[in-house]
């Protein structure tokens, strides 16, 4: 009975110490340029990042109605995708709307075309590095 108890007990200490180091997290990073909101969104799996996924959202309250249709009319996927190349990210399903005077953009990001050491880290060292660039960041 003890070998039994001592055996479970084992393999329960050991599924606890291997499962807690891959444990999923969210990482959810904001800032505001140019009257841009831009939110990041990670997800990790332990120190590897699984998704990622982009949005802007700009107010465009103080526009008028015209000037709202010309916005909602220019393809701000090519642009943002276009930014975000100088990063070495490349965009996927990126769908853009205007909608209660908020233009909407929000996409994935392709890890396949981001080298692997850029997909490692933990969630903390890159929460620290992405509020050193002016992001306010939370874990979840």
């Amino acid at each position: 009975m003890k070998k039994i108890l001592s055996l479970v007990v084992f393999f329960g200490v050991f599924l606890c110490l291997t499962g807690c180091g891959n444990k999923p997290s969210t990482l959810i990073c904001s800032t505001t340029q140019k009257g841009v909101d831009a939110t990041l969104t990670s997800n990790f799996i332990g120190k590897e990042i699984k998704s990622m996924g982009l949005t802007y959202s700009m107010d465009l309250s103080n526009y008028s109605d015209t000037q709202i249709t010309a916005i909602g009319k220019q393809d701000f996927c090519k642009s943002v995708s276009n930014a975000m190349k100088i990063y070495g990210f490349t965009l996927v399903d990126c769908s853009q709307k205007v909608e209660n005077k908020q233009l909407l953009v929000s996409s994935g990001i392709d890890l396949t075309k981001i080298d692997d050491s850029l997909k490692k880290g933990s969630v903390d060292a890159t929460k620290k590095q992405l509020e050193s660039q002016g992001f306010t960041c939370t874990i979840k």
